[in-house]
């Protein structure tokens, strides 16, 4: 059974519509204002939502705003159906600005009303099949990207995804002799679109490995494959590191990061700035000219963060940047607190408003 929600102060409109809903077949809840609305979006999923404009406490364009705003990520949105007796222009206009779908005149005419739910509710079901067939698909890739090879020795990964995948990519992997691979990357978007790319690079990342490939032939094959099979607008900006802890030696190509950070007791060393455009933009790359080396001592920390957090946006446009990375980075380093720090104050940053990349944290420790 379908619920509706019905948001209107009026007492009389309110009953006559929740018994003719009910009479259709549905299952109804009320709200007698704006605000009331929000918490009965929140706490019965409705399927549809028909709301009043001018209502007391929170009006309905304000509450529609908000509802769309509040809105799980990748859940199906519920249709907003507008029930209003002005005629302005400007007013009724701004019912579809601030997220609504449709309105109707009151009085309503019972058979437009039908008609009306009934179209937007094959909406919801076709919206429910896409979300069904995506969990689906997610859900492989995400089989597709757990890897028995993944070797995180000294590591500690922090991942928070905007929808259920992630377009971010992290890979660990040590060779016959020791030498520890590390790749982040991020690929163009996130969601879906970017997650599916990440298994063809793993399995180029990790097969390469185990034969004793170099990393500069890692590279070019990633590179070359993202250029031969993916659209031109899809790129994966990534730090690949290489580390050699018998040596004290890392080498890092960075292809669109912004820098890494080693973290030396209580000294902070940035690292190269990027040499390299992302991967797959470019054929024919030549890795040997694009690489760059720092000396690493026992017990140095290692940072790489994906650029969901520098760009990370405050509510006033302001990115979280350098600075504020820095400031988390020094009490996870020096204070031991632990990866989820980065979250809590990201979250703290951009107050209201929502996360819109994916997040990646990695700490490495020589």
């Amino acid at each position: 059974m379908r619920t509706i929600l019905i948001v209107d102060d009026d007492p009389l409109a309110r009953l006559h519509l929740e018994r003719f809903l009910m009479r259709e077949g549905y299952s109804v809840v009320v709200a007698t204002n704006g605000q009331e609305g929000v918490m009965q979006f929140h706490k019965k999923a409705p399927d549809v939502i028909l709301m009043d404009v001018m209502m007391p406490v929170m009006n309905g364009h304000e509450a529609t705003r908000r509802i769309r705003a509040e809105t799980p990520s990748g859940a199906v949105m519920p249709p907003v159906i507008f029930l209003t007796g002005v005629d302005d222009h400007e007013l009724l206009a701004e019912c579809l600005r601030c997220g609504g779908d449709d309105f109707i005149s009151k009085p309503f005419n019972h058979i437009i009303l039908r008609a009306r739910l009934n179209a937007w509710l094959r909406r919801v079901e076709l919206a429910e099949k896409i979300a069904m067939d995506r969990e689906a698909i997610e859900k492989v890739i995400l089989k597709m990207r757990q890897d028995d090879r993944f070797n995180p020795i000294g590591m500690r990964v922090f991942m928070t995804p905007v929808e259920n995948t992630t377009g971010d990519l992290v890979l660990a992997a040590c060779d016959a002799e020791g030498i520890q691979y590390v790749l982040l990357g991020d690929f163009t978007g996130h969601g879906l679109s970017a997650a599916v790319c990440g298994p063809m690079v793993s399995e180029i990342f990790y097969s390469m490995i185990q034969n004793g490939v170099s990393s500069r032939d890692i590279l070019t094959k990633i590179n070359d494959k993202i250029h031969q099979r993916l659209p031109v607008d899809m790129f994966l900006t990534a730090c690949f590191i290489v580390l050699d802890r018998r040596i004290g030696r890392m080498t890092i190509y960075n292809a669109g990061m912004h820098p890494l950070f080693l973290y030396r007791n209580d000294t902070v060393i940035e690292g190269p700035l990027s040499t390299h455009t992302p991967l797959g933009i470019l054929k024919n790359v030549v890795f040997d000219q694009v690489e760059s080396f720092l000396d690493v001592q026992p017990n140095d920390l290692i940072y790489l963060h994906s650029d969901g957090i520098y760009e990370t946006q405050s509510p006033n446009g302001t990115f979280f940047g350098t600075n504020n990375l820095l400031t988390v980075l020094s009490g996870i380093a020096l204070s031991g607190q632990p990866l989820e720090a980065i979250q809590e104050a990201l979250e703290l940053f951009r107050g209201n408003t929502l996360q819109r990349d994916d997040i990646t944290l990695v700490e490495l420790k020589v």
